[in-house]
């Protein structure tokens, strides 16, 4: 292809924070598929959602690079016209990327979620949003595909055809995102605040999930420059909107794996999220195996670990540290509403007795002659 007229470019704008984030973003995936592995867990739902999410923001980030490797970032009118295409072509379907990376992400949290809680009225507010992002999904990834009939004309305005309104396209779906990303980061703090962990384990948490609030905070910025740039018709080099994109998708990403970096976290704050050091002589009960709910397996399939809180459970928040703690996380590893503490370590009990019970009569039946 013909060389563009040389001209200013904003091309940087856009390679710096995708290279930057083509190291970061997937560094903390591998940090969170390690924490699993090293507190014996478990790949679930979440967190093969989270890959997929990955995967989406590394193409939409490859189809912006190679967006700008053919004008993307200078002025449209010194691009030529097979460059001018290519790059229209390349942001089109890094647009239609974007939509399904931002949603998966969400998917990805609340199932997290669903993981961890189990207090009804939270699985079922999970269960309906997570039907009503995945349905919004499709319908805005075909809505981005299909914005034009025919299809070409999105890159190509010399073809005769119809758009949709593409400004407001774009500020429904940020309305969308925004509203979204504060639900889910509002829906936790209710049932860590119920329960009674320990207060400063407590705070730490809430700290962690509300992290969160940087990805709406970036939605908000973002949704400020859609009209501009939307509007613009120098679309290659009004570029902000883009920039705000990739920083956006890959914050969202990075925010969702924060949960299960308890262990490097404590390394790090180890008067914030590190737990006594007597918690480490106690058994943390139960750390869930993948892909299954608390309500569909009985007590009897959990795994029973022993070890530090460095090692086990699902982000610091399985361990159980000590007798008095216990009311307020099930053998699961699972946070509890108060009204059902006194009734787990009645469980709890039963279950030692049992064992106990179970390795008197052992002896019994190996002594001398053994």
């Amino acid at each position: 292809m013909s060389p563009n007229t040389p001209g200013p470019s904003r091309a940087l704008e856009i390679q710096v924070p995708c290279i930057v984030f083509l190291i970061i973003t997937p560094a903390f995936v591998a940090i969170r598929l390690w924490s699993r592995f090293i507190s014996k867990s478990g790949l679930g739902w979440d967190d093969w959602t989270i890959l997929a999410s990955t995967m989406f923001a590394i193409i939409v980030m490859a189809f912006m690079l190679a967006s700008c490797t053919y004008g993307f970032g200078q002025h449209i009118k010194n691009l030529t016209r097979p460059n001018r295409l290519m790059t229209l072509k390349l942001f089109f379907v890094s647009q239609a990327f974007y939509k399904l990376t931002m949603n998966t992400t969400k998917m990805s949290i609340l199932m997290l979620y669903l993981r961890i809680f189990i207090q009804r009225w939270f699985r079922i507010t999970c269960y309906v949003l997570l039907v009503i992002i995945a349905s919004y999904m499709v319908a805005a990834f075909f809505a981005s595909v299909f914005q034009c009939t025919p299809v070409t004309r999105a890159w190509d305005k010399t073809i005769a055809g119809s758009c949709i309104d593409i400004t407001t396209n774009w500020y429904a779906n940020a309305g969308f995102s925004i509203a979204t990303d504060i639900i889910i980061l509002a829906l936790p703090m209710y049932p860590i605040y119920k329960s009674k962990i320990p207060l400063k384990r407590k705070v730490a948490l809430m700290i962690v999930f509300a992290l969160g609030v940087f990805v709406a905070v970036t939605s908000i910025i973002r949704m400020q420059t859609l009209n501009f740039s939307s509007t613009s018709p120098d679309t290659t080099y009004d570029i902000a909107s883009s920039v705000w994109t990739i920083t956006e998708e890959n914050v969202a990403i990075i925010c969702a794996c924060l949960p299960m970096m308890w262990a490097p976290l404590a390394r790090l704050f180890p008067s914030v999220f590190s737990t006594s050091k007597a918690a480490d002589s106690h058994v943390s009960l139960a750390v869930r195996s993948s892909g299954h709910n608390s309500t569909s397996r009985p007590r009897s399939d959990w795994t029973q670990l022993h070890g530090s809180s460095h090692d086990i459970g699902e982000s610091g928040i399985n361990q159980i540290s000590d007798s008095q703690n216990r009311s307020s996380e099930d053998s699961m590893g699972q946070i509890l509403p108060p009204a059902q503490s006194s009734e787990v370590r009645h469980q709890d009990a039963n279950r030692i007795q049992k064992v106990m019970e179970y390795q008197v009569s052992y002896s019994s039946t190996k002594s001398p002659s053994g």
